[in-house]
């Protein structure tokens, strides 16, 4: 049996993040996902597990930062 696929707001509860953030990392294929229709992105609970593995110690941010021109994405560590 295929096993179940979360929703964004899922797995917002369980990152504790808001679904706006997953939907922009899943954008930036920072997370995997999976579009079961043309506005509909499911994700395995395998996936997440690996997400969280791989990202601990590390915070994801997409606060702007203004350094003349462009944009910054930064990533910093948690401390």
């Amino acid at each position: 049996m295929p096993e179940p696929l979360l929703t964004a707001e899922e797995v917002a509860g369980i990152l504790k993040v808001s679904p706006s953030a997953v939907f922009k990392w899943a954008k930036r294929k920072v997370i995997p996902s999976y579009r079961i229709h043309e506005k509909c992105l499911r994700f395995k609970e395998e996936d997440i597990k690996t997400f969280i593995e791989r990202g601990k110690g590390i915070e994801l941010s997409y606060r702007r930062r203004w350094d003349g021109e462009t944009p910054v994405k930064r990533q910093s560590p948690i401390c």
